[in-house]
């Protein structure tokens, strides 16, 4: 091979070369910038997203500004704080602000400083007592209440249909669900010892052995069996006197009675599957009276088979409906509002309050459902 042959080969090899170190230099230069330009495309719709999510929120009509209650001796709120703060993020909002519950007052001061500092929605985590207290400080406001039920009976948590055992998903439904005005009933109680305090009840207040009840549960057995705890302190107290009391509502009708136990609904499930009011709606604007008279173990099976079978009612069960109503009991009775027992009562005089609270709840399954 002559020199030039020589010569020429180099050439070509050292051109192959070349060119196909061109070819990936270009091929990586253009996956570069086709990379470059998809992240832009990226983080361009990220942005646009960011941007977006306040206004995504707005048309789901979340409220801007968020708080949380809750009350610390709940287990459930460790898991519910943090799921409260990402849902915020998902929808663009300020991170919520947060308030502890007092034990002393159940939460109403807790919830009348996130309303005075300007929230827009209060989730409330906590039970019965706590959800109570937010009742009575956002009633007749325009700010809107969320449920995180983290107690025995969850009473208004059952009557609204949320997932009682679900944070996550009562959360979502503080977020997405609808804006539901129910009615709150206002009691003005007179106690034994002469005092008298204003309190207001979402579900069912009462004094006899509903009330009973609730004072003879065991707390360790609460803790323990949930709301089963209920039924030993129901079995336990079946066997009692009747006590008389006076009703007058608000046509003037008076009338007394002898009886067991007496209650004021606004509505009427309670824990285990029991309606013990079927007849009373959340948001009907009025309260519904709810007088039980059973004399021995079979009138009691029969006020226990109507509690848990619809379009069936006990002969040893009154009810009647009114808009207001006044209680005056013969002896002070042990009392309850919504499962919390309260002193010794002499008299009660209860007045709903109609739409007057904004509750967040699940979508109706169809467009005409209502309780």
């Amino acid at each position: 091979m002559n020199p030039l042959t020589i010569v020429l080969l180099v050439v070509a090899v050292c051109a192959i070369v070349a060119a196909i170190i061109t070819t990936v230099a270009w091929r990586k230069a253009r996956e570069r910038a086709n990379r470059a330009e998809s992240l832009r495309a990226e983080l361009s719709n990220q942005l646009t997203q960011a941007y977006e999510l306040p206004q995504v929120a707005s048309s789901l009509g979340v409220p801007k500004r968020v708080a949380m209650v809750y009350n610390p001796s709940k287990a459930a709120t460790d898991q519910a704080m943090p799921l409260v703060m990402q849902a915020c993020g998902l929808f663009g909002l300020s991170e919520p602000k947060l308030y502890e519950t007092d034990p002393d007052d159940s939460g109403f001061a807790a919830v009348q400083r996130a309303k005075d500092d300007g929230a827009q929605l209060v989730v409330v985590t906590g039970g019965d007592g706590t959800v109570r207290a937010a009742a009575k400080a956002l009633m007749s406001s325009d700010v809107q209440m969320g449920i995180i039920p983290t107690g025995t009976g969850n009473l208004l948590a059952r009557n609204l249909h949320l997932p009682i055992n679900d944070v996550q998903a009562c959360i979502s439904i503080a977020f997405n669900g609808v804006v539901r005005p129910i009615d709150v009933i206002s009691l003005d109680m007179l106690y034994a010892d002469g005092t008298r305090e204003n309190m207001v009840s979402v579900v069912i207040a009462g004094a006899g052995y509903d009330a009973e009840i609730m004072h003879s549960t065991s707390d360790r057995l609460k803790a323990a069996a949930g709301w089963l705890a209920y039924t030993e302190a129901g079995v336990r107290n079946l066997r009692g006197k009747r006590h008389a009391v006076t009703i007058s509502t608000d046509d003037g009708e008076s009338k007394r009675y002898r009886l067991r136990s007496a209650m004021i609904a606004n509505c009427g499930y309670l824990t285990g599957g029991i309606n013990m009011v079927p007849e009373a709606a959340i948001d009907d604007g009025l309260l519904d009276v709810a007088l039980l008279d059973p004399r021995h173990l079979v009138d009691w099976i029969q006020v226990a088979t109507a509690a848990l079978k619809p379009k069936t009612k006990s002969p040893r069960v009154t009810t009647f409906q009114a808009r207001s109503c006044k209680m005056v009991f013969e002896e002070p009775l042990v009392a309850q509002i919504d499962g919390d027992p309260i002193p010794k009562t002499k008299e009660i005089v209860a007045k709903n309050i109609p739409d007057s609270l904004q509750v967040r709840v699940p979508l109706p399954k169809t467009p005409n459902e209502r309780e």
